[in-house]
C-alpha cells in the first residue's frame, strides 16, 4: 500500500478577505491580485521488491601484441554471446571496448611496452536463477564478474507509478483545499502542477571483493532487497 506524505511550503500569497465557504473555481486567476496563490508538495511512495538483476561481466588481455589481443578477447566474447544465446530470458550485450597502451619509465622517459584490451558484456534479467546460472557459465569461459546491482523493472515500475501518481494528486488536492479554506478562501484551482516520478534507495551494487567466488563457474549468491518509488505532485492552487 502506498504511503502518503506532505511537505507543504507557502511561498507567494496573495490574501484577499473572503467567507469561509470553498468550492473548485470555474475559472482561473485574471492576476496575482485576484486572489491569491499557495505553493505546496505533496508526494506518495512505495516500497518496492527489486525484480531486475543487472551484471556486467568483463574480458581483459594484455601483451606487446595488439592484434593479437583483440583476436583474444573477440574469440573469448564470441564464445560468451553464444553462450548467452542459450538463455533467451536473459538480454545480453557488450557494451564496452577499450585499448589502451601500457607505459613503463625507463631511464627517465615513457616507453610503451604493451597493450591492455577490455570488453564488457551486460547481461539484464527478471529471472534471476537462470541470469546467476549464466554467470556461473561465463566465469567459467574466463570472463570476470565486475558488478551486480538489483533494480525495479521498467514494467513493475510504471504499473506502481499509476497507483502512486493518483495518491500523490489526490493528496496535493486535499492539502490544496484545506490551505485555500484555512486562509479564507471561498473558491480555488490548481494553477501549475508538476509530476516527477523517482527511484531510490535502491541495494548496493556489490563490490569485485564481494563478489568473488569460491569455485570458477559456481553461481553467486543474491539478495534482491527494495528499492523505493515515489511520485511527486508539486506546484500552485489559486484561491478567492
Amino acid at each position: 500500500m502506498a504511503t502518503v506524505r506532505f511537505v507543504l511550503v507557502w511561498t507567494v500569497i496573495w490574501l484577499l478577505g473572503g467567507p469561509a465557504g470553498l468550492a473548485l473555481a470555474a475559472g482561473g486567476p485574471a492576476s496575482l491580485e485576484d486572489g491569491f496563490t499557495v505553493h505546496m508538495t505533496a508526494w506518495a511512495e512505495e516500497e518496492a521488491a527489486n525484480d531486475l538483476l543487472i551484471a556486467s561481466l568483463s574480458v581483459e588481455r594484455t601483451g606487446p601484441d595488439s592484434a593479437r589481443l583483440a583476436a583474444m578477447v573477440a574469440e573469448i566474447m564470441a564464445r560468451a554471446l553464444a553462450e548467452a544465446g542459450k538463455y533467451p530470458q536473459v538480454k545480453a550485450a557488450t557494451t564496452a571496448y577499450s585499448t589502451q597502451p601500457i607505459y613503463q619509465r625507463r631511464d627517465g622517459q615513457s616507453e610503451r611496452v604493451g597493450w591492455r584490451i577490455r570488453q564488457t558484456l551486460r547481461l539484464e534479467s527478471t529471472e534471476v536463477e537462470a541470469t546467476t546460472e549464466l554467470i556461473g557459465r561465463l566465469q567459467a569461459l574466463d570472463l570476470q564478474l565486475a558488478g551486480l546491482s538489483f533494480s525495479v523493472s521498467p514494467a513493475r515500475r510504471e504499473a506502481l507509478r499509476e497507483t502512486l501518481t493518483a495518491a500523490a494528486l489526490d493528496a496535493w488536492q486535499t492539502k490544496a483545499e484545506t490551505a485555500i479554506k484555512r486562509l479564507g478562501g471561498q473558491v480555488w484551482r490548481p494553477h501549475e502542477l508538476q509530476i516527477q516520478d523517482e527511484q531510490y534507495q535502491p541495494i548496493q551494487p556489490l563490490m569485485r571483493a564481494d563478489i568473488a567466488l569460491a569455485g570458477e563457474a559456481a553461481p553467486p549468491a543474491v539478495e534482491a532487497g527494495t528499492s523505493q518509488v515515489r511520485v511527486t505532485v508539486s506546484g500552485t492552487a489559486w484561491g478567492r
